[in-house]
């Protein structure tokens, strides 16, 4: 994929490259992957796609005038767009960032328990058997406090259970710059070498920086 027509943006970190232009996402649907699920009530309008930025996460190979990339492009934010956009078979062009993956900041998108900590932690440990003595890759974050469990071998696994924890409304989606009394959960961060064209990982997974939401 080439694009012609950019403007470089300029981010705080100089490291990471990353391009404005203009995009047509229903022509290239077939190379564009989410990495999020994405869910029914999203209130997605004509207003709101047209008025904010869609980042795509590429692996770049520059050139003197212009730029490309593999033709592999994941969504790192606009999931819903994206998707209204092709349900809608919207054959225009839109505002879009492309973004070097490899060089973008992955955390974990914090979740707020829905649960007393104690019932939580009993919770995690039956299922799972978390503690704060197992040790492996792969962790759940409650405050600050990390809990490991050897039956979790993946990052796949680890974020199949964060699914279910979703789905039984255990835990909560929140943005990591808002604020909340309630306890905090996190999990081992995702990385862009997790990223495939063959999974997806539940809806809320990454918090991604830097940021064009703003």
């Amino acid at each position: 994929m080439k694009i012609k027509n950019y403007s470089k943006l300029t981010l705080s970190n100089p490291e990471l490259i990353a391009y404005m232009t203009k995009f047509n996402i229903l022509q290239n649907k077939d190379i564009i992957f989410p990495h999020e699920e994405t869910i029914d009530e999203n209130h997605i309008t004509n207003e709101i796609i047209k008025n904010s930025v869609i980042v795509l996460g590429v692996t770049f190979e520059l050139h003197e005038d212009e730029i490309s990339f593999e033709d592999e492009i994941f969504i790192l934010d606009g999931h819903h767009r994206v998707k209204y956009i092709k349900d809608n078979r919207i054959n225009e062009m839109f505002e879009v960032v492309f973004i070097d993956i490899h060089s973008v900041s992955i955390e974990s998108y914090n979740s707020e328990l829905k649960l007393d900590e104690y019932k939580f932690l009993k919770k995690i440990m039956d299922d799972k058997d978390f503690s704060k003595t197992n040790r492996s890759d792969y962790f759940i974050e409650i405050n600050n406090i990390r809990y490991f469990s050897e039956k979790i071998k993946n990052i796949y696994e680890l974020y199949s259970y964060k699914k279910e924890l979703l789905d039984e409304k255990v835990i909560s989606p929140i943005k990591n710059n808002d604020n909340t009394q309630k306890a905090i959960i996190n999990f081992t961060p995702i990385s862009p070498k997790n990223f495939s064209k063959d999974i997806i990982f539940p809806y809320k997974s990454t918090w991604i920086t830097p940021r064009f939401d703003i």
